[in-house]
């Protein structure tokens, strides 16, 4: 680890054991007294032990944009933040819905022969598009980019599809329910995913798949051919 944001000038030498850091992005808290649940971080874990591919359960952050909150040897004291956004904390509040549905459709899964037992469900970069909200969910059986539609949008009959314009081109979505979630529409990108043995790359795949989506023609960083297998769209 390098340095974080706003903390000691980045010496992450001075940040002690008890340390609590602050989300730059959404001011989630990460408590070593506590640990992560989401990452199976156990109680009792600082924050400069935390695995590389650690990042904020909450927003998906790096963990080098987090910040220091409270510490007791240098006697910094907890600073005073605004309320959050009421924006950002619907994004907050459906990635942690979106996340435990997830987890409970996994519970189910974990017996069939699709289940890739090295890999574990993620929410990824999840964001306003247009009147939805946009994803990609990465799980033991499958990875889609998945749509949420707004709450007063019209239901679709589950099963169907439709084509969806992004900046890349166009994208065929599933119109289906999660239970705990409500109606959602999917793309596929693989499934299953057998060809994944670490989360920490599934992950980046579905990051670089999420930025690649929102770009123009030509302007894609990897190949849509790997990366959106669902896209209709010119190469």
């Amino acid at each position: 680890m390098n340095g974080f944001e706003g903390s000691f000038g980045g010496d992450a030498g001075r940040i002690d054991a008890d340390t609590q850091l602050e989300c730059g992005v959404c001011w989630w808290v990460y408590d070593p007294a506590s640990g992560d649940d989401t990452w199976q971080i156990p109680a009792g874990t600082a924050f400069t032990e935390l695995p590389g591919h650690w990042r904020c359960p909450s927003c998906d952050a790096a963990r080098e944009q987090f910040m220091v909150l409270h510490h007791t040897a240098h006697g910094i004291q907890q600073q005073n933040r605004p309320s959050i956004p009421p924006q950002r904390r619907t994004l907050r509040e459906q990635q942690h819905r979106l996340l435990q549905a997830y987890l409970d459709v996994d519970r189910r899964m974990r017996a069939l022969p699709v289940y890739n037992s090295h890999l574990e469900v993620q929410i990824i970069g999840l964001q306003a598009w247009e009147e939805s909200l946009l994803c990609i969910a990465v799980t033991p059986w499958c990875m889609n980019i998945l749509l949420l539609p707004a709450a007063d949008a019209v239901p679709r009959l589950e099963g169907t599809s439709r084509d969806v314009d992004f900046p890349s081109g166009n994208y065929s979505f599933i119109a289906g329910q999660l239970e705990g979630i409500g109606p959602v529409e999917s793309c596929s990108l693989f499934s299953p995913m057998e060809q994944f043995d670490d989360p920490v790359v599934a992950g980046q795949v579905a990051r670089h798949a999420l930025h690649n989506l929102l770009q123009e023609p030509g302007q894609a960083t990897l190949s849509r051919r790997n990366f959106l297998r669902g896209g209709r769209g010119g190469h």
